[in-house]
């Protein structure tokens, strides 16, 4: 049965006059909210020029770190990875002829190394949601659930972070496993789609308390639990290997260090880089 057209009209003004904006509406307010462009930051956090808050191994003023250009540029940076990642997914797509003749004609193995570039790009967008949640500023911590008075516009969420750093890490391991897993194939470490799997459960579902308490500057950088900090160790050890086994193919004209080292390069300075982003 159709509806008449005044009606439907008249539908649409009804539910429209209910919708309220951030202006009217303080739930819906942003940081920043008005305006809230994807390039607009917020103003400095007043813990960023609080010499209490940044405590002595710190300038007592780190407001200029929240400078909009800056921030619009740490913004950028974390959103190229997306470029290499589909390079690589587009090579062993393109290339799949070559990938399956490495792989033992298992076409699962190329699609597997194929999304593990994905994945782990895609692994890393919680860290992208915690950032523009803080406005993309590197502030101090305060956890919420400890603070009843905890402001955004003051500090981080440190429990925010927790949850965030969780995912990260779980995520990265998937991408870290997918591409070992295709490189290295099923049979390595007797069974390595159970070992992959455990690793995965043992990360995401193991006891999230207590955390590693690891410090810079007197603030804590790495809220991780043991079990997630072990899984991910697994997955970084196996994707070494993957990348030594796929030296084998792609440097075949060198031996021993020089082989090894050219191997290995590409995963070590990714990490490298992770380590200078989430310190």
């Amino acid at each position: 049965m159709r509806l008449p057209l005044c009606l439907l009209v008249s539908l649409c003004i009804s539910a429209a006059s209910g919708v309220k904006t951030s202006s009217t509406n303080p739930i819906l307010l942003g940081f920043p909210d008005n305006p809230a462009w994807g390039w607009d930051k917020a103003p400095p956090k007043s813990s960023l020029s609080d010499p209490k808050e940044l405590g002595p191994d710190l300038p007592p003023d780190q407001s200029k770190t929240a400078k909009q250009f800056n921030l619009n540029l740490v913004q950028l940076v974390h959103w190229t990875p997306i470029i290499p990642a589909v390079l690589m997914a587009k090579n062993v797509y393109f290339y799949s002829d070559f990938w399956d003749g490495i792989f033992d004609n298992d076409k699962r193995r190329s699609l597997l190394m194929l999304l593990s570039p994905i994945i782990a790009f895609f692994g890393g967008l919680p860290g992208i949601m915690m950032h523009t949640y803080e406005s993309w500023q590197v502030a101090p911590f305060k956890n919420p659930l400890d603070d009843p008075n905890f402001k955004i516009s003051d500090f981080n969420n440190q429990w925010l972070r927790i949850v965030a750093y969780q995912f990260i890490f779980v995520m990265q391991y998937v991408g870290l496993i997918t591409f070992a897993l295709g490189v290295l194939g099923y049979d390595f470490l007797a069974n390595f789609k159970i070992w992959s799997i455990l690793g995965f459960l043992v990360g995401y579902l193991g006891n999230q308390h207590p955390k590693i308490s690891f410090s810079l500057f007197q603030h804590n950088t790495m809220p991780l639990s043991w079990y997630t900090i072990g899984a991910f160790g697994f997955g970084v050890i196996c994707n070494l290997l993957a990348f030594i086994k796929l030296g084998e193919y792609s440097f075949p004209d060198l031996k021993g260090a020089d082989r090894l080292i050219k191997s290995v390069l590409a995963p070590l300075l990714i990490a490298a880089g992770g380590v200078i982003e989430g310190l």
